[in-house]
């Protein structure tokens, strides 16, 4: 116990203004653009980012930031943002204004920019993988947040002479490197809203409800946000988050101690980051409070058994429906030798939630085997994953796309568990009848190999030409000899006196026989004629 007591006097005098450690120093880019130029100007993006800005700089983050910027600025500031990375622990992107996704690539547009042709997004818009990859440069958590999928004229302008141009942001990987987190407004290849004038877009506003919650990691804010946002469009729009982070990322991280005395009753907050206004003090937390704190340990938990506990205390709380997903996710996990049992309690709502990512694709642990069934399932359903490999290319992603589209299942082009089970309940009948097919035809293949096995050599015997079998026809009469067939060995007797080995058919014996007969008499006869009159 004195042990115990000496360590919390020690956290307490380590958090202490006087010997507090210097806050890791994390670095933001806002750009919010507007105004532009060549098409109508939108309401809210410099609003929405001036909002974001002001919170981050709250939170502690050093925030480079601009508006309604053209080409050459937006490139500028870019540089600046990657240069204030170096050593930073922390790195975050916000974008409001327009976007494009042509291919793969997702750009950001300028107020500057006309787009007349694809080639012009290469020297007129800036390409989100230019600014990854100045955050990418060293290790830290990375963090970008795209409020860029507004109907967008741009794209109505290109798609006409692209057909890879599409409305919306296309999915960014992650899985390629560690710490990152991508987040937009909406699903990939959907419009999201701009709002109210005068206003926030749905999203930004969900965003900053949530983003200075103390003590809760960004994927917990990016749930919250997803929830309020689906709630207040009357579910026309969902925000997509693709996460490769380690552990947990808390944008405004505090360490809460009870104090030392037990007769206080006060808690005393320590913010390693921020330094936070004063709190009254309680002596006890609320419902809310604790409802938050039991969702955040069975977060961390992840397990079945943490899902249920947290739904058990809390049935209508304010994660329950994210609970209740995360739930069926596991249970849809379970069966590793195959995925042909459909989970209990999947329902259509649940599985319009769940998000594809590559996380929860390693989490499944598809062998190859499992990978070539899925890929055949899609095709006994309608769609083209390519030839069947023991991975997913690029075929096979854009098959899962589409298959994930038509159930209304955000479209990331990877599955889940819950998403797994679907499409083998959907494919089930036709899968069964096509291993069916080829089960007979296996069957067949081997019986016929069998039977020629048997035959041995006596089936090539039987094979003739009619080539040659003419040939030889006209040989033996030219000889006047008694042709009979190809097939059964016999003795045959001409008007010369030859005697030879010759084979008839066994079909035609009566036929051969009657040939051999009519040619004996017309070369006995031209023998005898031709002798004669060489004798005159």
């Amino acid at each position: 116990m004195a042990v115990a007591f000496a360590l919390v006097l020690s956290a307490v005098a380590l958090a202490s203004p006087g010997s507090a450690a210097v806050p890791e120093r994390r670095v933001a880019l806002v750009i919010g653009n507007s105004a532009y130029t060549a098409v109508p100007p939108l309401a809210n993006p410099q609003r929405d980012a001036k909002g974001i800005s002001a919170a981050l700089k709250r939170l502690g983050f050093d925030v480079v930031e601009g508006y309604d910027l053209k080409m050459d600025e937006m490139t500028g500031i870019v540089r600046e943002f990657a240069q204030k990375l170096d050593g930073a622990k922390a790195g975050l992107v916000y974008y409001a204004g327009h976007g494009i996704a042509v291919g793969d690539e997702n750009y950001l547009i300028p107020v500057d920019a006309s787009l007349r042709s694809e080639a012009d997004l290469d020297f007129r818009a800036v390409n989100v993988q230019l600014v990854l990859r100045q955050m990418q440069r060293d290790e830290r958590v990375n963090i970008v947040i795209l409020d860029a999928c507004r109907d967008n004229p741009f794209a109505a302008q290109l798609a006409a002479k692209s057909r890879a141009v599409t409305r919306g942001l296309t999915a960014i990987e992650t899985q390629s490197a560690s710490g990152i987190l991508i987040a937009f407004a909406t699903d990939p290849r959907a419009t999201a809203l701009d709002g109210e004038r005068d206003g926030n877009s749905p999203f930004t506003s969900a965003l900053l409800k949530h983003i200075e919650t103390p003590e809760v990691s960004i994927t917990t804010v990016m749930d919250r946000v997803r929830a309020d946002v689906w709630e207040t469009t009357n579910k026309k729009q969902k925000p997509w988050t693709n996460s490769s982070i380690i552990g947990e990322f808390k944008l405004n991280p505090t360490l809460k101690l009870a104090a030392v005395d037990p007769g206080v009753a006060a808690t005393k907050t320590i913010d390693a980051a921020v330094p936070m206004p004063a709190m009254p003090a309680a002596s006890t937390l609320d419902r809310a409070q604790i409802d938050i704190k039991t969702w955040e340990v069975a977060e961390r938990g992840n397990s079945a058994a943490d899902y249920r506990a947290y739904l058990e205390a809390f049935p209508s709380g304010q994660f329950a429906t994210f609970a209740r997903n995360r739930l069926a996710s596991l249970e849809a996990a379970k069966p590793v030798s195959g995925f042909l049992e459909t989970p209990p309690g999947v329902t259509e709502e649940a599985l319009k939630k769940e998000i594809g990512t590559a996380q929860t694709e390693t989490a499944m642990k598809l062998g190859a085997k499992d990978r070539r069934e899925l890929q055949a399932r899609l095709r006994v359903s309608g769609f083209q994953p390519g030839k069947a490999s023991a991975s997913f290319g690029p075929s096979a992603r854009k098959a899962i796309q589409a298959w994930q589209k038509s159930r209304n299942i955000p479209e990331t082009g990877f599955l889940t568990a819950m998403q797994v089970s679907a499409l083998n309940a959907q494919s089930e009948a036709a899968y069964q009848a096509v291993l069916a097919e080829e089960k007979a035809a296996a069957e067949k293949k081997r019986s016929r190999t069998a039977g020629e096995g048997k035959a041995g050599g006596k089936a090539t015997r039987n094979v003739t030409y009619d080539g040659d079998e003419m040939y030889r026809r006209d040989l033996a009469r030219e000889r006047g000899e008694a042709y009979q067939g190809t097939t059964t060995a016999r003795r045959g007797t001409t008007s010369t006196g030859y005697q030879g080995r010759v084979r008839t058919r066994e079909g035609n014996s009566g036929d051969s026989a009657g040939a051999a007969i009519f040619g004996g008499i017309v070369g006995g006869v031209l023998g005898g004629a031709i002798g004669g009159g060489f004798r005159r």
